[in-house]
């Protein structure tokens, strides 16, 4: 009878989990040697993209300039330090804020936001709506993991 049991237990366990198994389509693995970064056409940042399901983007960059200043209407962005820092800004009043698509807004700084040192193993989380930026000091640089998911 014991043994019945465990093996209706082990059937119940492999039909479960085959039921919440995703296609292999799903599935991606990207090795770091396949991530080469090309330069942004702005010549802000370089990049590799690793996934663009319709929930978001995901991209590797690379940077050793400051970003402008960004918000965001409806994108909440995840920051992953790799290597290097740079200080991070959030919140505030955007700068000179020039829509440069929609639900997008650019500018030229910060006015009265909140400075964070960025380091390797860092997390970044900023809400939608939430104005942002990027500041390196002089011969800094930064690779970061982001992930953009829709709000």
């Amino acid at each position: 009878m014991k043994k019945f049991a465990s093996i209706a237990v082990c059937s119940v366990a492999l039909v479960i989990t085959a039921s919440h198994a995703q296609p292999a389509a799903e599935y991606r693995f990207v090795p770091s040697a396949q991530q080469k970064l090309v330069p942004s056409a702005n010549g802000m940042t370089s990049q590799y993209l690793l996934a663009e399901p319709k929930s978001g983007t995901t991209m590797i960059t690379s940077r050793d300039k400051s970003g402008l200043s960004e918000i965001h209407a409806d994108w909440i962005d995840h920051i992953f330090v790799q290597e290097g820092g740079a200080t991070m800004i959030l919140g505030g009043t955007i700068t000179e804020p020039k829509e440069t698509g929609p639900g997008e807004t650019r500018g030229s700084g910060v006015t009265g936001g909140k400075s964070f040192t960025m380091r390797p193993g860092d997390y970044v989380y900023i809400p939608a709506k939430t104005v942002h930026q990027m500041v390196l000091a002089p011969g800094q640089t930064i690779r970061y993991a982001v992930v953009k998911a829709r709000n």
